[in-house]
C-alpha cells in the first residue's frame, strides 16, 4: 500500500544567512552614520571655536579702541605733560597712600597713551585721561606758593568748585603736585587746599616737608584734573587680555576682558614737531628710540596702530593655519599669522610649538588720538 505524500513544511523565520547579511548591512549603516555624525561634530566644533575666536577678538578690540579715543581726555594743556615728578597723596580713614596707583610712574603718569614693548610677546598698553572730561580753563599762580602753604593765588577761578581734584605744574622745574580743592574764593582768585578732610589728596605739612614736595613760583600752571582715570591692557600667561584699573586711590583691581587672546601689539604714530600728520609708525623700543617719552615725544605721537590676535580654543591634529607669505609666496614671517605690509610688527607665536594647529582671527586698527589733535599739541 502506497502512503500519501505530505507536502513539505512552509519554512519559517530566516536563515542564519539571511541574519548574517542583515547584521553586516547593519554594521555599515551604523559605520556610515557614525562618520556622517564624526564629521558633523568635528565641523560644528571647529565653527563654534573659530566663532569664539571672532568674538573675543572682536571684543578685544573694541574695549581697547573705545579706551585709546578717550586718552587724553581732560587733559586740556600740554603743560601736564611737562611733569617729571608727580607728588600726590590719598588719606583715608587713617589709610594713607603716597603716590596714588595712578600716578605711580613719575613722569610718566600724565602722559595719555605709553606703550611697553613686549619683544616677541604681547605689549602692555597704558592709557590715561581725566576723569572730568569738561575740565576747566588752566589757571595761572599768580603769587609764590611755598610748600607749606594751602592757597593757591590764580588768574582766574572760573569753572573751578569746591571737591575739585587740580594739578599744579611748574613746567621749569618738572615738579607737578595733586590737590583736592577745599575752598574757591572767586573775589580773591584763590584756591584753598587744606588737609585734614575725610577723603583727601592734601597731606599735612610735615609728611611735605619730610618728602620733598615742591614749593610753585609765579607762572606755573593749575589744571583742573577730576580723578585720574588710569587702565592698563596687558595678555597674561594664559592667554587672556586683562585690564588692571589703577583709578581708585587705594589700590588697583584687574579683570580679564577676554580670552584666547594671543598677541596684543602696538605702535606709535608720529608727526615732526609742529605737525599733525602721521609720518612713521615706530614700536615702543630701543633701537628706535621711543621706548622712554619726554614731553616733546608726547607731544609728537598722534595716533596707534593696534592689532589682536585671537585664537580658537580647539587644537586640530594637523596643521590648519600656514606662516605668513607674501603674493608671490614667499614666507615674510615664519612664526605667525600676516598683519600689516610693513615689516613691524610682527606677530610670533612660536613659543607654542603647536601653533599651526590652531585657526586665528587678526584684528587691526589705527586710532587717531583725538584729544592731542584737537588740543594743537
Amino acid at each position: 500500500m502506497q502512503l500519501p505524500v505530505r507536502p513539505a513544511r512552509r519554512q519559517l523565520g530566516v536563515s542564519l544567512i539571511e541574519t548574517m547579511v542583515g547584521l553586516t548591512l547593519g554594521l555599515l549603516i551604523t559605520l556610515i552614520v557614525t562618520q556622517v555624525w564624526g564629521s558633523f561634530e568635528g565641523q560644528k566644533q571647529r565653527t563654534i571655536s573659530s566663532s569664539s575666536a571672532q568674538v573675543n577678538g572682536v571684543l578685544a578690540l573694541t574695549e581697547l579702541e573705545q579706551d585709546l579715543r578717550n586718552a587724553g581726555a581732560g587733559l586740556t594743556d600740554s603743560a601736564a605733560f611737562d611733569c617729571t615728578s608727580v607728588f600726590s597723596y590719598y588719606e583715608s580713614s587713617g589709610t594713607v597712600v603716597s603716590p596714588m596707583p595712578a600716578y605711580v610712574g613719575g613722569g610718566m603718569s600724565m602722559i595719555p597713551v605709553q606703550i611697553t614693548d613686549g619683544g616677541s610677546g604681547s605689549d602692555r598698553l597704558t592709557i590715561k585721561r581725566s576723569g572730568d572730561l569738561l575740565g576747566a580753563i588752566p589757571a595761572t599762580i599768580t603769587q609764590p606758593m611755598p610748600s607749606s602753604s594751602a592757597e593757591l593765588n590764580i588768574s582766574a577761578t572760573t569753572g573751578f568748585v569746591d571737591g575739585d581734584t587740580v594739578l599744579a605744574i611748574d613746567s621749569a622745574t618738572g615738579s607737578c603736585t595733586v590737590m583736592l580743592v577745599t575752598q574757591v574764593q572767586g573775589a580773591a582768585m584763590k584756591l584753598q587746599h587744606n588737609p585734614g578732610t575725610a577723603n583727601t589728596n592734601n597731606p599735612p605739612n610735615s609728611f611735605q616737608s619730610s618728602n620733598g614736595w615742591p614749593a610753585y613760583a609765579t607762572g606755573a600752571k593749575v589744571l583742573k584734573m577730576g580723578q585720574l582715570i588710569s587702565h592698563t591692557f596687558a595678555v597674561d600667561s594664559s592667554n587672556q587680555l586683562m585690564l588692571t584699573d589703577n583709578s581708585t586711590p587705594l589700590a588697583s583691581t584687574t579683570s580679564t576682558l577676554a580670552a584666547d587672546i594671543v598677541s596684543l601689539q602696538a605702535q606709535y604714530g608720529i608727526a615732526n614737531t609742529g605737525s599733525q600728520d602721521v609720518n612713521a609708525w615706530v614700536d615702543a623700543t630701543t633701537s628706535t628710540g621711543w621706548d622712554t617719552l619726554d614731553s616733546a615725544k608726547v607731544k609728537r605721537i598722534k595716533a596707534v596702530r593696534l592689532v589682536i590676535v585671537a585664537r580658537s580654543s580647539k587644537r586640530e591634529n594637523s596643521d590648519v593655519t600656514l606662516p605668513c607669505t607674501n603674493a608671490t609666496g614667499t614666507v615674510v614671517n615664519a612664526n605667525g599669522p600676516c598683519v600689516w605690509a610693513d615689516a613691524e610688527p610682527v606677530i610670533n607665536l612660536s613659543a607654542d610649538a603647536d601653533w599651526k594647529k590652531y585657526r586665528y582671527r587678526v584684528y587691526k586698527t589705527i586710532i587717531p588720538l583725538r584729544n592731542i589733535i584737537w588740543a594743537g599739541v
